[in-house]
């Protein structure tokens, strides 16, 4: 294929994936987080993946990455990690979508929503230990609920769980001793809530002895981890393109909008059918490069919403359709693309837009996704 596309090797998601299973006590959970089109490289094809692979959860952010889970055929368990609102109840009853909750009104909502079908809904508690994002803050507050919850006849507390701010190991320290707090008064109680869990990838690896009986593991399925791994992490992900043409400038002659780039000599410049529509960091522009025919081009001007423009005067031989890599595993790498862009990798990942088709590559299969054409 040529033109702006998304490249997903599966094979580095398993890499990655059975690495950390290895490392992980049989007796401990993952689930695979798919949220945000799977961090922008395919929901289905992802989760449909690593439910190959075995894995024990899923997930997403909210209900409609649910919904097209179900619809597709995914039949583990899914939770829904941030807050669905009770005119989506009936979607999570139906498809058995474990919701989390951390107010007792929607609890109540959500059991009588669920006694309609007779049908038993599964919940999460979240537990906010310092990352005062969603959650109980209070936990007195929350044991008071789950107390109240345990009572209704079509809610199960399944599980437990907080989130960790990792800002340095003195405050995630802070944020476990709250967690196991709760976990203690909780058990004291005779409150038994099977699963548990607090940490993400990075948790995941730098607290062994933090696992409780699941982990969420999300960037590091994809290749990317900021604490260092026992094992070589294997990028899923590559984005390319291809030039569109080549024209030449004379010295003077401004490039793109604002004429962010003139010309100091005469310049060969490639013009690549890619964007920051197409989830290319607008902060590139007159800053960031991309390889083609294994050597270096610079981006030069603004970039703009379709379009960009790479200097390739030093470049030996270019030609219209020649294969542009815009980030894969080797040069330039997420990592780089993100520093000079003033981002995290994950926000570039899951902001390929999705006007840009997937090609899915598992072992000797080939699969071209392009979302455009269900519209």
């Amino acid at each position: 294929m040529r033109g702006t596309r998304v490249e997903v090797d599966l094979t580095a998601l398993s890499h990655n994936y059975t690495a950390m299973r290895a490392l992980i006590p049989e007796s401990v959970k993952i689930a695979g987080i798919v949220k945000a089109n799977a961090y922008g490289h395919d929901l289905v094809s992802v989760a449909k993946k690593l439910e190959n692979l075995g894995v024990d959860y899923l997930g997403v952010a909210n209900i409609y990455e649910a919904k097209m889970l179900r619809k597709n055929e995914i039949v583990c368990p899914i939770l829904v990690m941030g807050k669905t609102f009770e005119e989506d109840y009936d979607i999570a009853v139906k498809h058995d979508i474990t919701l989390t909750i951390f107010d007792l009104e929607d609890a109540r909502k959500l059991n009588l929503n669920a006694s309609y079908d007779n049908k038993v809904a599964k919940i999460h508690i979240k537990f906010d230990s310092g990352f005062n994002r969603l959650g109980y803050k209070e936990m007195s507050k929350l044991i008071e609920d789950v107390m109240e919850i345990r009572s209704y006849e079509f809610i199960e507390i399944e599980g437990i769980f907080t989130h960790l701010a990792l800002k340095d190991v003195s405050s995630d320290d802070e944020q476990f001793d709250k967690f196991d707090e709760l976990l203690k008064k909780l058990k004291e109680l005779q409150l038994h809530i099977p699963i548990k869990h607090a940490c993400d990838s990075i948790g995941a690896v730098a607290y062994p002895n933090k696992h409780y009986n699941m982990v969420r593991l999300g960037a590091i399925l994809y290749g990317y981890c900021s604490r260092k791994t026992t094992f070589e992490l294997k990028p899923v992900m590559s984005f390319k393109t291809n030039i569109s043409q080549v024209k030449r400038l004379e010295i003077g002659e401004g490039v793109g909008y604002d004429y962010l780039f003139v010309a100091e000599r005469k310049t060969t410049v490639a013009v690549l059918p890619v964007g920051y529509a197409d989830g290319l960091p607008r902060n590139l522009s007159n800053m960031g490069f991309v390889v083609i025919n294994g050597q270096m081009a610079p981006i030069i001007g603004l970039l703009c919403m379709d379009q960009c423009m790479v200097d390739v005067t030093e470049l030996s031989t270019v030609n219209v359709g020649d294969e542009v890599v815009l980030f894969d595993e080797q040069a330039p790498t997420l990592s780089e693309v993100a520093k000079i862009a003033k981002t995290n990798r994950n926000e570039i990942l899951s902001r390929i837009a999705l006007r840009v088709p997937r090609l899915i590559f598992d072992e000797q299969n080939v699969i071209r996704i392009d979302y455009m054409e269900k519209l």
